[in-house]
């Protein structure tokens, strides 16, 4: 399958990373012949320089043959006009990075007179991201599925921890609660727990569990979700901006600090309700007045190295709830070695629902009517597990078989999680199957999974 990606700038870049770890065919696109000979030195695709939303050009880049256009420029409108011309060229789907809070609720007016499938907005990903980090302490990941009904989190493991040290048949009887250990994180090596393995100090696991147990394991480990009261944002860019709405709508008080007096004022006028501060997210003054009866910080000024600064001096200060865009990978070692583990890259986030969508589309036609295509991504513990929802349809091929059967031989780094059966939440065993109906949550450390039928070891086809 061959991808376009038009505008090389951070957001391009992480996607071309992407695009190509995935094994598709790449050509970028950008005015700027520096930032695609970036690309084109860093992964092996083509690129070309010039106006993305030129025929001639795209025709030039391949666009008969290509199956998806990414337009990702820094610029909404011209995002919007090359997924047009891409589309009236006969490319099968146009993706547009969005930003403008204005196009928010034009979806699908843009998918059905101008051309474009799909919007993103990566600064309003990253805004929610945000808002989930800062739900709980900072050694612990969570997303949820099945409307909230079931829960796959990533903790990492301290000396003092309740399974420290506990092998994996223990877990259960220790912990007081039904979860399913799915991938361990041990010294960035990922692997999914046997009968023989152990839990130890500075293991991440990646376990799941119902909303009820997971609350229980929650407690267990220490972790308890607080009310939140007040959030210090620092930094009025796109990702301020959606941070304070969310937030706001969610009764929490927040204070957003930055020195520009512009974003300062846009901020006020479309929340009045915020307490908005011009100033120096940096002047250990101000932030110590602010940070003093708040109960999380978000740093998200646009500049890493000063994204790094406040977040320690949050750390320093005794807050547990930080959050921090950092783009360079070298800072956000240094601040996961500081104790500071929620770090997000404005860029990544935005891409998942990209990265799901290709791989639909690269394997359509491959039994395009089975019914058991994902319906949900995420990631957890840096982009290096994946947890997807699939809902199974009528052709699987391994319906009501069960999971201890020879035929049920899943890749290695892949586990079937849950399965939510109508109301009710099963943590599989050897006796356990599938239904038709069911949904299923399948954790990989293995990346390209797009259907069910990928995570065996051998491969079925559907019936």
């Amino acid at each position: 399958m061959k991808v376009i990606i038009v505008g090389a700038s951070k957001v391009g870049y992480a996607l071309a990373r992407h695009i190509c770890e995935e094994g598709y065919d790449l050509v970028v696109i950008d005015r700027e012949e520096a930032c695609v000979d970036a690309i084109t030195d860093a992964f092996d695709c083509n690129g070309f320089v010039g106006n993305g939303s030129s025929p001639e050009l795209l025709k030039k880049a391949g666009i008969a043959s290509a199956t998806v256009l990414v337009a990702v420029t820094k610029d909404d409108e011209t995002n919007i006009l090359c997924c047009s011309v891409a589309k009236k060229l006969g490319v099968k789907r146009t993706i547009a990075a969005v930003r403008g809070p204005e196009y928010s609720e034009d979806k699908e007016f843009f998918s059905q007179n101008i051309g474009v499938d799909m919007l993103i907005n990566p600064e309003k990903a990253a805004a929610n991201e945000g808002n989930k980090m800062i739900r709980y302490a900072e050694t612990v990941e969570l997303e949820k599925f099945g409307d909230g009904n079931v829960h796959v989190a990533t903790v990492e493991i301290t000396k003092d921890s309740i399974l420290a040290g506990v092998q994996m048949p223990q877990v259960h009887a220790r912990l007081g609660a039904q979860i399913l250990i799915c991938a361990i994180d041990r010294g960035g090596k990922i692997f999914t727990p046997k009968g023989q393995h152990d839990v130890r100090p500075g293991d991440k696991i990646t376990f799941a569990a119902s909303d009820e147990e997971m609350d229980k394991a929650l407690i267990q480990f220490n972790i308890i979700e607080k009310m939140l009261k007040k959030a210090v944002i620092v930094g009025g860019g796109k990702v301020g901006y959606y941070l304070v709405g969310i937030l706001l709508r969610q009764g929490v008080g927040v204070t957003l600090i930055d020195r520009d007096a512009e974003k300062c004022r846009r901020i006020l006028e479309n929340y009045p309700n915020a307490n908005v501060i011009q100033g120096d997210g940096t002047d250990s003054v101000l932030m110590e007045k602010e940070l003093k009866h708040a109960d999380a910080c978000v740093a998200c000024t646009g500049n890493d190295e000063e994204n790094l600064i406040i977040s320690m001096f949050a750390k320093s200060f005794g807050l547990d709830r930080i959050a921090a865009v950092i783009d360079n990978y070298n800072y956000e070692v240094m601040l996961k070695k500081s104790g500071i583990n929620h770090i997000f890259s404005t860029q990544d986030v935005a891409l998942i629902d990209v990265i799901k969508d290709a791989r639909l589309l690269a394997t359509a036609g491959k039994n395009e009517n089975d019914g058991n295509v994902m319906k949900w991504l995420y990631t957890l513990n840096n982009g290096k597990i994946e947890a997807a929802e699939f809902e199974i349809g009528e052709d699987f091929a391994l319906l009501n078989v069960p999971f201890k059967d020879k035929q049920f031989q899943l890749r290695q780094g892949v586990l079937i999680a849950v399965i939510m059966r109508g109301d009710e939440v099963i943590v599989p065993d050897g006796n356990s199957c599938i239904k038709v109906g069911d949904h299923v949550i399948v954790v990989s450390a293995e990346h390209g999974i797009a259907r069910l039928s990928d995570i065996f070891a051998k491969g079925i086809k559907e019936s």
